[in-house]
C-alpha cells in the first residue's frame, strides 16, 4: 500500500483509468435512447465502486455545516455537467470531446479573476488563449468556423464543471476520500433521476442491455479516475500534477485513433492536443 502513497503512482494510475474512462464512456452511451437514464446508471455504478473503495480508509466527516451546504451546491453543478457530458460524449468523437473538455481550465481562470479576485498573470491568460485557440483550430474547416449543438453541449458541460470545482475546493480533504467521491456521484444522480423523470425500471433495463460490460467498466474507471486524481493532488502540488496530467489529452486522441478508429483529421487533433497541453502548462507557471 505504501506504493499508493506516492504521487507518481497515483498520477500514472489516474492517466491509465482516465483513458479507460473516456473510451469506455463512448462505447457505453453510443446507442442509448435516453441519455439521462444512462447518466444515472453510470453515476450509481461509480457510487457503488466508491463505497467499496471507502472501506480501505478511515472515515471522517466535517463538523462545519457550511461544508455540507457547499457540497450540495457543487453537486447541483456536477449534475448538470454529468447530464450534458453524456449527450456530448454520445455524439462527439472521444478525441474531440477530450480537447473541448479542457475549456474548463479557461473557465476556471475567468472565475478566479472575476469571483475570487485572483491577480492578473500574463502566463495564465496566454495559456487560456492557447486552449481557446486549439479549439477554434479544431473546428475551423474550409475557411469557416462552426460548432454543432453537441460541441456547444460539451462546452456547457465544461462550464458547469468549472463552477462545481470552484465551489467545492478543499472539501474532499475533510472526508474519507472515496466516500466524498461517492457523494459527488450519488447526489447528482438523484437530481437527474428526479428532473429527468426516470423510473427505476428504466435503469434496470438499460443495465441489462447489450452494453452492460461497458457500463461496469465506465462506472468503476470513473471512480478510480477521480480517486487517483485527487490523491495525486493531495500528495504533490498543482505545478507538478497539472502539466503531467495534461498529457491525457494527447493520449486520449492517440488511443481513440487506434482503438475507436477516429482517424479523420488525425493530424489536426494531435496538433490541437499539443497546443492545449502547452496552454495548460502555462496556466500553472
Amino acid at each position: 500500500m505504501e506504493l499508493f502513497n506516492l504521487w507518481q503512482t497515483n498520477l500514472v494510475a489516474y492517466l491509465f483509468f482516465l483513458i479507460v474512462f473516456f473510451q469506455s464512456y463512448k462505447l457505453s452511451v453510443r446507442s442509448v435512447k435516453r441519455d439521462g437514464t444512462a447518466t444515472v446508471l453510470l453515476q450509481l455504478l461509480a457510487s457503488l465502486s466508491a463505497i467499496v473503495l471507502s472501506l480501505l480508509f478511515s472515515y471522517k466527516f466535517p463538523t462545519d455545516p457550511k461544508i455540507y451546504l457547499l457540497l450540495l451546491v457543487a453537486c447541483i453543478f456536477y449534475a448538470i455537467n454529468d447530464r450534458f457530458q453524456t449527450t456530448a460524449r454520445k455524439n462527439l468523437q472521444v478525441s474531440v470531446y477530450s480537447i473541448i473538455g479542457q475549456l474548463a481550465n479557461v473557465f476556471l481562470i475567468i472565475i478566479g479573476l472575476t469571483v475570487f479576485g485572483d491577480g492578473f498573470v500574463p502566463q495564465k491568460i496566454l495559456g487560456a488563449g492557447l486552449i481557446l485557440f486549439a479549439n477554434i483550430f479544431l473546428f475551423f474547416k474550409k475557411g469557416s468556423f462552426k460548432l454543432n449543438k453537441y460541441a456547444w453541449t460539451a462546452i456547457a458541460a465544461a462550464f458547469f464543471f468549472s463552477i462545481a470545482i470552484s465551489t467545492d475546493i478543499g472539501i474532499s480533504r475533510q472526508f474519507n476520500l472515496p466516500f466524498y467521491i461517492m457523494l459527488t456521484f450519488s447526489i447528482p444522480s438523484l437530481f437527474i433521476f428526479v428532473f429527468d423523470k426516470i423510473k427505476p425500471g428504466d435503469i434496470v433495463r438499460e443495465f441489462n442491455g447489450q452494453n452492460k460490460s461497458w457500463y461496469l467498466i465506465t462506472g468503476v474507471s470513473w471512480t478510480l479516475t477521480t480517486f487517483f486524481s485527487l490523491r495525486a493532488y493531495q500528495l504533490s502540488n498543482v505545478e507538478t500534477i497539472v502539466p503531467l496530467g495534461a498529457t491525457s489529452v494527447l493520449l486520449n486522441v492517440l488511443v481513440a485513433y487506434f482503438f475507436l478508429g477516429e482517424k479523420s483529421d488525425g493530424w489536426k487533433k494531435i496538433t490541437a492536443a499539443i497546443i492545449v497541453i502547452i496552454g495548460i502548462c502555462l496556466t500553472v507557471i
